[in-house]
């Protein structure tokens, strides 16, 4: 029986030190992270760039920002300098949504684009449509933002909403007046 007990406890440390020895990385197989490439797609002209956020919904909250804060336009346009392009098309998704920004060649800020979908509504919003409709209910919705330079040029809310038995859907534009709600 006791010898029994020891062949166990050899089989079962030998396989434990053979488990440790096997997780040793040698230099040769040492795998280096290298960051992604900002050339330019020949076939579609353009550059897709998956954003990794610190935190959920970081780059939703101001886009605008975190592409200033955490692109480097000026890599892209030197990782393409042999190529002659007039600008830089750049689009950056995220699971709620895509920017696309249009840079000229230079590395200059020309225009963006912004869609995200299922976003928390801002409070100044869901109150126009309370106000409208009190006891509707929101089913989906969209934030889609255009821009000129680093400047907000159109901003508007596309929302479903169920009111009672019927399905509506509506549009609320942001603007320097405040709020306007259209039935589409």
């Amino acid at each position: 029986m006791c010898a029994m007990k020891n062949l166990i406890l050899c089989l079962l440390l030998m396989g434990i030190i053979n488990i440790g020895h096997s997780q040793i990385v040698l230099k040769e197989t040492k795998v280096e992270y290298v960051p992604y490439s900002l050339k330019v797609d020949p076939i579609t002209n353009s550059v897709a760039v998956k954003i990794s956020e610190s935190y959920y919904g970081e780059f939703q909250e101001d886009p605008l920002a975190f592409i200033e804060g955490h692109f480097d336009i000026d890599r892209l346009v030197k990782e393409n300098a042999d190529q002659d392009f007039d600008g830089y098309n750049v689009t950056f998704k995220t699971s709620k949504g895509k920017l696309m920004a249009n840079y000229d060649n230079e590395g200059e800020l020309v225009s963006t684009y912004q869609r995200f979908k299922n976003v928390d509504l801002p409070d100044d919003v869901k109150l126009e449509l309370l106000q409208q409709y009190r006891h509707a209910q929101i089913l989906k919705n969209s934030h889609v933002v255009t821009s000129k330079k680093w400047m907000i040029d159109k901003e508007f809310y596309k929302v479903k909403i169920r009111d009672g038995e019927k399905v509506r859907r509506m549009k609320i534009n942001r603007n320097t007046q405040g709020l306007s709600l259209v039935g589409l």
